[in-house]
């Protein structure tokens, strides 16, 4: 056992990917505790409908946010240092008519949260780009500040509507809109250097510094938007067609699925991300044996996870929030493969990024977005939600599958992977 022990200790050492990646997961699980404690207190603070009302108004946000940069903030770690600082401020001045044009649309659509939902998106907007930069420096404490920064502000609003004793979820919505803004905007002005925001680039430059990352809005852009499309309008579906409290029902399964796949898949990605485009920039084949080797034990990851997810997520539905969302839990029951697959090629599909062969990913994300229109969309015809459920767990397996071949394709392509 002692021997076993200093082997891995050796190992830990002598790896900068095992290195980087404790450094994130720690603090990211105490984000994911935070955020998961938090959805428990709003359930017992709120009624369901008030929950279903807060859960299609983070279903909103959390579409948007990761596309209103068009996808140009996620190839900040693969941006050549020389076109760098152009490219920070093409990203900083591009936000503003994004925002604009986001309160329009909502204005138009008769949204009641719409200013909440604007002052959300320009702030976790900006916040995006200083974490990208921070994975790009390969910063993660950083990174980890930027993963808690939500969580806290939610559990600081939360503890306010107990000693305060107001319990409006509007007041709620916009004051959790506001702090995320102030936020953000703290985060990144403290982790990006003024020269980096402040040097003066010709427009020419600035514009020239996003046609060479046109693979954002072109791949990257549309894929994160049919991803999210596929999670969150079956929110607002299952909310106009089988009640608020349905919706509520299905978007807690969501969150809580997403917990461990965001503490285990969504930790790696980030540090895949900025790894792997480290060994490429330097050609380093050590590198690339090390991220071989990670696949095998982020698949053991996976299945522990799917298998947890299955098995104790029913109860602690049960009995932790009570009777009344017995129904969380066996939708969690069909969602558990889903989420083990989803957890297992996460952090695999950076080689995506990195390659610049987004457009895998792009039809990946529309065959979701198609699997998610069929599900339910037979779930409204057949009047029945469960079929809905049904279908978008198993055909989403079968997405995830075609993804892997994939993003194979792509790794023995650039002989990061043998055949």
């Amino acid at each position: 056992m002692r021997r076993l022990a200093s082997t891995w200790l050796s190992r830990w050492d002598n790896s900068q990917l095992l290195r980087r990646l404790s450094a994130l997961t720690s603090g990211t699980a105490i984000a994911q505790a935070i955020q998961l404690a938090n959805l428990v207190a709003l359930a017992q603070l709120y009624s369901l409908t008030d929950v279903g009302v807060y859960s299609v108004f983070i279903a909103i946000v959390s579409t948007i946010v990761p596309v209103a940069l068009l996808g140009y903030e996620i190839l900040i770690p693969a941006t050549t240092d020389e076109d760098l600082t152009a490219y920070l401020r093409a990203l900083l001045l591009l936000l503003l008519p994004i925002t604009l044009l986001l309160a329009i649309a909502a204005t138009l659509l008769s949204y009641s949260h719409l200013v909440g939902v604007s002052l959300w998106v320009a702030g976790a907007a900006i916040q995006r780009i200083g974490e990208m930069y921070n994975v790009r420096g390969n910063r993660f404490r950083l990174v980890v500040v930027a993963k808690l920064i939500g969580p806290l502000i939610m559990a600081g609003l939360l503890f306010s509507t107990v000693t305060l004793d107001q319990q409006d979820i509007s007041d709620l919505i916009i004051l959790q809109a506001v702090f995320t803004l102030a936020f953000g905007v703290a985060y990144t002005a403290f982790s990006m250097p003024l020269r980096r925001v402040l040097a003066h680039h010709s427009w020419g430059r600035v514009f020239a510094s996003l046609r060479k990352s046109a693979n954002g809005p072109l791949y990257l852009m549309p894929s994160n938007l049919l991803n999210l499309a596929a999670y969150n309008v079956p929110v607002l579906v299952v909310g106009h067609w089988f009640g608020s409290e349905m919706a509520a029902q299905y978007a807690y399964v969501l969150r809580f699925g997403f917990g461990p796949v965001g503490l285990i898949g969504g930790t790696l990605y980030q540090v895949f991300y900025g790894f792997l485009a480290e060994a490429t920039r330097v050609n380093d084949e050590k590198m690339f044996s090390q991220f071989v080797r990670a696949r095998r034990y982020i698949g053991y990851a996976a299945l522990a996870t799917g298998a947890g997810i299955g098995l104790i997520y029913p109860l602690a539905f049960l009995y932790i929030l009570g009777q009344e969302w017995d129904i969380a839990g066996w939708i969690s029951v069909i969602f558990a493969p889903f989420f083990a697959a989803m957890l297992y090629l996460t952090p695999l599909s950076v080689s995506l990024n990195v390659f610049s062969k987004q457009q895998y990913e792009l039809k990946t994300q529309a065959h979701y977005l198609i699997i998610s229109i069929i599900s339910f969309g037979s779930a409204i015809l057949s009047n029945n939600v469960w079929v809905g459920y049904v279908m978008f767990s198993l055909l989403g397996c079968v997405r995830y599958a075609i993804l892997l071949r994939d993003v194979n394709n792509v790794l023995i392509e650039h002989k990061v992977l043998s055949r």
